[in-house]
């Protein structure tokens, strides 16, 4: 059977290695340039392709946590690649500093994770429905940490356009993932 993007995610989730191969030649570039831009000069070429590969691995492994109506699978595999990044990151930053007995322990409670990872599901949910080319341009932004000006050159849009996008698009989530109760005032966007 020929591997596409309709069925890549029923694929991947068959253990279908042509599947993996093809979502590496589709995401690959997507994925490394978002890994260099996170690790920001940190480490050498060997630690993105590394963070690369590792997302990958982690793509195939975790397939089945993959949910088709909380998101799309590119969305989802950039945000593995983004947490992954950040991780290769901390680690590359630890190994550039000696550790101090002052320094907090680098493991979260496990309550955060879960409220983390509920989170950062609904987030996703919600930028998944946000309109054309808010969508594109939200997720560019704050997913692929492009510059505004090479936003608005893509989206042929002026850079202020871009800026106020993204302002109105910020205030709708904030506004969808206030709790019930009414502000929460330790939430910065």
């Amino acid at each position: 059977m020929s591997i596409s993007d309709e069925n890549l995610t029923a694929e991947l989730k068959k253990r279908n290695p042509a599947a993996l191969e093809y979502a590496m030649n589709l995401y690959g570039k997507h994925v490394y340039a978002l890994a260099h831009r996170i690790m920001g000069g940190m480490g050498k070429r060997e630690d993105i392709e590394e963070c690369v590969s590792d997302v990958f691995i982690t793509a195939w492994k975790k397939i089945g946590e993959f949910d088709e109506s909380k998101g799309s699978w590119r969305t989802w595999l950039l945000i593995l690649a983004k947490y992954k990044a950040l991780d290769y990151r901390r680690a590359l930053q630890r190994r550039a500093k000696a550790p101090s007995p002052d320094d907090p322990p680098a493991q979260m409670p496990v309550e955060d994770v879960v409220i983390s990872r509920e989170r950062s599901a609904e987030i996703v949910r919600l930028v998944d429905s946000l309109s054309e080319p808010d969508r594109t341009i939200f997720i560019r932004r704050y997913f692929s940490y492009e510059s505004m000006e090479t936003i608005a050159t893509a989206m042929g849009l002026t850079k202020r356009a871009v800026e106020n996008r993204l302002f109105r698009t910020r205030q709708i989530l904030k506004q969808q993932l206030q709790p019930e109760g009414g502000e929460d005032s330790h939430e910065t966007y």
